[in-house]
């Protein structure tokens, strides 16, 4: 197989200029001249097709090759590219080249396994049929870290707490957790690289479809989940008790028979933990001080997931969870126990 390398950048806005950017990398790679037109089946394709795709046809080194030129914003599953490159090839006496301005390193490496042919101008150009395999000095991308990032975190254990029947976009999930747009697509990016669900391209749009078992689910991504608590502070408030969604042993005795002790635990964000210390006179504490309130920092609002003021049980299990001490183990057991995994 011939393996070339190049490292070009791509600048000029994508969708105006689809055709001429195809051609100009196949001419700076393959040293070849292409005439880039308009397909003119395409208006025989089904509707999501369309909105999905624009479709150019073009000859690669004199076989007829398609180009289906990704419209969406969000990156779409590679199995769902796949099958729309299938199902093209019934319609086009040739080879199907997916086309996408950008693809994140895992996203290129599953198209890669399926045997997708794609093109990703001044990146990368993967032609299996023609023994050819164009790969950049990529880009600095990240693949799948080993654990999830907080807020996909919350959205896993939102999901597994409240389960919604049917697909979830981005937005709908946006609108109901307060993230913005960019972050629920770096969610779907995440759950994505991860197999966590299955998403797929309806239109122009991601959706995520969770499974039924989500107890299975829940202890599949457990070695991606970590503690949300970072920090702990031990302080005495002189206005009044520290404000914040119950935490800690408090919430266990909420969830299980487990007697908490005189210890208040709260837990808030880092930025409303900033916000109190300029509101009220704190007093650092020693540790077990009957009179201290301990607030634990979290990565995510607590308040998003919490039940009746206090934690969600999923997230409590991972505060606590790496904790030696039978009473407390045998109460996560219990609380666990109590998860509701099959409501519908």
């Amino acid at each position: 197989m011939l393996v070339l390398q190049c490292n070009q950048d791509v600048t000029k806005d994508f969708m105006d200029t689809q055709p001429a950017q195809i051609a100009k990398y196949l001419h700076q790679t393959l040293g070849i001249d292409v005439a880039v037109r308009v397909w003119k089946e395409r208006a025989r394709l089904p509707v999501f097709l369309r909105q999905g795709y624009e479709f150019y046809e073009l000859e690669i080194l004199g076989r007829p090759c398609l180009a289906m030129v990704d419209r969406a914003d969000e990156e779409i599953s590679p199995t769902t590219v796949r099958k729309h490159a299938e199902y093209l090839l019934a319609k086009f006496p040739g080879d199907v080249i997916y086309v996408r301005q950008q693809l994140a390193a895992y996203q290129r490496k599953r198209l890669i396994e399926q045997r997708v042919p794609f093109l990703v101008p001044g990146n990368q150009l993967y032609l299996p049929s023609f023994g050819i395999d164009l790969r950049e000095f990529y880009r600095t991308r990240r693949g799948a870290p080993e654990s999830l990032s907080p807020g996909s975190q919350l959205v896993l254990l939102h999901l597994l707490l409240h389960p919604c029947r049917g697909d979830q976009t981005p937005k709908e999930l946006a609108d109901r957790l307060g993230y913005s747009k960019m972050t629920m697509t770096r969610v779907f990016n995440e759950f994505e690289s991860h197999s966590i669900g299955e998403i797929k391209t309806v239109g122009r749009h991601r959706c995520l479809t969770m499974p039924d078992d989500r107890r299975r689910t829940w202890n599949d991504t457990l070695p991606l989940l970590r503690s949300p608590v970072t920090k702990v502070y031990r302080v005495r408030c002189a206005n009044g008790p520290v404000q914040g969604v119950s935490a800690g042993l408090a919430a266990l005795s909420y969830y299980s028979m487990l007697s908490a002790g005189p210890q208040r635990t709260v837990a808030v964000t880092g930025s409303q933990w900033k916000s109190l210390r300029g509101q009220v006179d704190l007093q650092p504490m020693a540790a077990g001080d009957p009179d201290a309130t301990n607030v634990e920092i979290w990565s995510y609002d607590p308040a998003i997931l919490a039940e009746n003021g206090f934690v969600d049980r999923l997230s409590l299990y991972l505060a606590l969870r790496e904790t030696r001490d039978e009473r407390i183990e045998a109460a996560l057991a219990e609380m666990m126990e109590g998860v509701a995994w099959s409501r519908a």
